[in-house]
Order: structure tokens, then C-alpha cells, then sequence
């Protein structure tokens, strides 16, 4: 097992990203993994610029099928062309997805470019399974087009553009009676069916102590990783340490030896310095308002410092907060007249990293207790890591977006 850098959300717009990917390359990182619509295309600009620069020349994997923000208008584009019509998937507004051989064609040329290569050593069809928000979808059609877009990809293989090719698909580890299942033999027959000497080579799927599906013996009394090996597929595990739990995301790691916690007097310090900045300028508009009776801060007040994770601090304070700031203010918000309100947002992310850390020494005690893990005084992901190690998987892509992450695991990679 190697540990492999995941880009899901890392961006050529953020110096801390950088340091960490650099770090990351330069410590001997095997394989990075990336996909076309990751921060809209930021992900592979950032890998790109930093493996221009390094010898290191790890194996690089990115993927194809979402339809967001820059790429909306290129299939509004090839559709005014008459390409990539059939077969799009529409999700909602801002999302799309398609597998289709025009958008294929079309966007690995786009990541080729962001990533600075000629070709790449493996491209994966990605969650090809948004299929199945078509009313009527069936397994025979998804299949349909999944052969569609592999012989696709046979041809980019030939054209010297990838070196193979594989699926990421959080299916593959349904069971296989499941309508919605991505069945790994039916995959593996599509390859098949289009030669005995295919390229279809890589599967990436979600796994961690929590979600053990992979493990499972869905195929008569064989898992999806047992079938991985017989066909010699290349597995990647992603979320190996972000676990959904019902409807809670647990965090599966540790920082407390990395990072300070902000104590409880020290942000409502923070908070009300920023709602007395807040109020002062209301009332030069309007002396009688007080900015504790809008409805969205007396939300904010109940809700800022027990937030559940990185993902909902960044929701409220950048789809709400700040905008509301930003129209108290005018168009005359300083850097520095901006300091305080972020400052409360980074507290507001130290006091989440604190509550997943609490979560995650629970799941720690509970795992130590029944012996998944021994109870060694480490970071519980460095433990789970390790013991990942033991079930034979090839590659575990790990978010790492801070150099201190990286400098963590520097012993794993």
C-alpha cells in the first residue's frame, strides 16, 4: 500500500496548498490524484505548476463526467455543435454529468493542458453512477454507456494521450442486487467486450473503518477488493479518513499536537468586538438599529462556534456572514477594516477542528477497545493508515491541503 496525495479540494490560487503538494512531491509521493472539475480546474493547474518544477515524477491519475461552473459553458459549447447531446445528465441548475466520447475527448485535452503533460498515466470515468437521476435509468443502459466511453478511452490510450484507464464510482461497494450498484464484473466485461488486451486497469472507491463495504462479500462470497486482485485492477481508496455516518461526516483524524485551541472567553472576545463594528456602522445610517435584532445574526450568535466541521464554517461565513458584512460596509471595506471578521472566522475553523477532534478520540477509544487499533499515544489517522496497510489495497489518497498534514504522514509516503 502507498499513500497517495488527493487534490480533491486544493486550488493554484492558495500558497498553503502549494507548500503542502510541494512538500508532499518532494518527500516521494507516489501517485497524485485529481479530477477536471476539482475547484474548477484549480486542482490540476496547481499539480501542474508544481510538477513542472520537480524531478519527482509521481504517477498522476485524473478523472472526467462532472458539469460545474467553467464547464457548463463548454457543453453548452459542444452541444451548440451537435457534440455531447446524448447521454447528459442533468442533475439540477449547477450540475451536470456526462461519459459521453465528445466530452471525454474534449476535457482531456483541458486537463492536459492545466496539468502541463503530454499524457496521463491513468483517467477515470467519475461517479459515472449520476446516470441513475434519469427517471427510467436501467443497469443495461449504464452499461451501455460505459462501454461507450471505454472504447473512448481504448482510442486515447492509442493516441498516446493516457496510459490507461479505470472508474471511480462510490457504487462499486453496493451490494450487487442493488439497482443503483456499479457491478464490478459488469465493468470489467465492457473492457472485454472491446479487447482481451484492454487498458481498463485502475477502480477508485470510497473506504474507511467506518464504511467497510469494499470489504464485504457482495460477489458470492467474494468481496469487491478480492475481485479487484483477480482482475490485477489497481484499487484507490478515497475518504479513507472522512466517514458518513447517517447524516454526520466524522473525521477520522487527530491535530491536537499540531494546533492551539482558542479558548471559549477569547472568541465571544472576538465575536462581540466584531457585532459592536458591525452596529456602529448600522447606526451611522440609522442610530435606533441594532444589528443583534437582524434574524441572520441572531442565528450566526447561536451557530458560529459549534460547527460541526471545516465544510460548515466555510457555508456560513462565506455564503452568509461575509456577505452580510460586506453589504453593511459598502463598497469601502478595507483590508484592514476586514481583519476582525476574519480573525472570527478562523476561530470559528479552530473550534471545529476541536470538535472533530473530540469525535475522533471517541472513535479512537472505541477502536483501541475493540482491537481494530492498538493503543498507542499517536494520531489516530497515522494508526488507521497503517492498519489499512493490512487489507491490501494499493493506494490510499489522503486529503493533504497544509504542510503540517503532510509532515504527519512524511513516514507513510
Amino acid at each position: 500500500m502507498a499513500i497517495g496525495f488527493g487534490g480533491y479540494r486544493v486550488s493554484v490560487t492558495s500558497d498553503e496548498h502549494r507548500e503542502a503538494l510541494e512538500k508532499a512531491v518532494d518527500l516521494g509521493i507516489s501517485l497524485i490524484d485529481t479530477s477536471a472539475n476539482y475547484t474548477n480546474g484549480d486542482s490540476e493547474k496547481l499539480i501542474g505548476e508544481v510538477l513542472k518544477k520537480s524531478q519527482n515524477k509521481p504517477l498522476l491519475v485524473s478523472k472526467v463526467g462532472y458539469i460545474q461552473g467553467g464547464n457548463l459553458q463548454v457543453i453548452e459549447e459542444l452541444n451548440n455543435e451537435g457534440k455531447a447531446v446524448e447521454d447528459l445528465v442533468k442533475v439540477n441548475e449547477s450540475l451536470w454529468h456526462s461519459i459521453h466520447p465528445d466530452f471525454i475527448r474534449n476535457q482531456i485535452g483541458l486537463s492536459l493542458e492545466r496539468l502541463q503533460v503530454d499524457a496521463l498515466d491513468s483517467y477515470l470515468l467519475h461517479n459515472p453512477e449520476y446516470y441513475f437521476y434519469e427517471e427510467g435509468a436501467t443497469q443495461e443502459e449504464y452499461y451501455k454507456r460505459i462501454s461507450k466511453a471505454f472504447a473512448c478511452l481504448e482510442d486515447l490510450v492509442s493516441e498516446g494521450l493516457i496510459k490507461s484507464y479505470g472508474v471511480s464510482s462510490n457504487n462499486f461497494v453496493l451490494a450487487t442486487d442493488n439497482a443503483k450498484v456499479t457491478d464490478i464484473d459488469k465493468v470489467y466485461a465492457c473492457a472485454e467486450k472491446i479487447s482481451k488486451d484492454h487498458n481498463f486497469k485502475w477502480i477508485q472507491f470510497p473506504f474507511n473503518l467506518i464504511e467497510i463495504d469494499a470489504l464485504e462479500k457482495h460477489y458470492s462470497g467474494f468481496s469487491l477488493l478480492d475481485k479487484a486482485k483477480a482482475m490485477n485492477l489497481k484499487t484507490m481508496v478515497n475518504r479513507p479518513l472522512n466517514a458518513f455516518k447517517g447524516e454526520d461526516l466524522i473525521r477520522l483524524a487527530s491535530y491536537s499536537e499540531l494546533m492551539e485551541f482558542i479558548s471559549d472567553e477569547k472568541g465571544e472576545s472576538l465575536l462581540e468586538t466584531c457585532l459592536e463594528l458591525l452596529n456602529e456602522k448600522v447606526q451611522e445610517e440609522d442610530p435606533e438599529e441594532n444589528i443583534r435584532e437582524l434574524p441572520l445574526i441572531k442565528q450566526f450568535i447561536g451557530i458560529w462556534n459549534g460547527l460541526p466541521s471545516e465544510d460548515a464554517v466555510q457555508q456560513v461565513f462565506m455564503g452568509h456572514f461575509f456577505p452580510l458584512v460586506a453589504k453593511i460596509w459598502g463598497g469601502d471595506l478595507s483590508a484592514k477594516d476586514s481583519e476582525p471578521f476574519y480573525e472570527l472566522y478562523d476561530c470559528a475553523l479552530n473550534y471545529s477542528r476541536k470538535r472533530m477532534n473530540e469525535v475522533a478520540e471517541d472513535f479512537r477509544q472505541q477502536a483501541v477497545k475493540t482491537g481494530l487499533i492498538s493503543d498507542e499515544k499517536r494520531p489516530l489517522q497515522i494508526s488507521l493508515l497503517e492498519k489499512y496497510q493490512d487489507y491490501g489495497f494499493d493506494y490510499i489518497l489522503v486529503g493533504m491541503k497544509r504542510s503540517i498534514y503532510v509532515e504527519q504522514l512524511k513516514d507513510l509516503i
